[in-house]
């Protein structure tokens, strides 16, 4: 704003109703700032959940891949021990 316009309207309306316009003003501004940073940062967070529930969904997969293999472990150690056990009876 140029002055002379901002003392132009201190004459014409008086300095407290200039200080409520110019405060109304920054209010505005600051406002329509904080509203567009908000907009990024929930933005960049949604992008941030979106690929962790990717991750997420992976693991599960994985984890459930692994539980097979630890069952067929499982299966595998019992053979095993009925084998052993199998084999020191017969050498008794």
């Amino acid at each position: 704003m140029d002055l002379n316009i901002i003392q132009q309207v201190i004459t014409t309306l008086g300095f407290p109703i200039f200080c409520v316009i110019a405060m109304g003003w920054f209010i505005s501004k600051l406002w329509n700032k904080s509203q567009e940073q908000n907009e990024k940062r929930e933005e960049k967070l949604y992008e941030v959940i979106g690929k962790a529930q990717i991750q997420n969904e992976q693991l599960s997969k994985t984890n459930a891949e692994f539980v097979k293999v630890l069952d067929d472990y499982k299966l595998d150690l019992e053979t095993i021990k009925t084998d052993v056990a199998d084999i020191k009876q017969q050498l008794n």
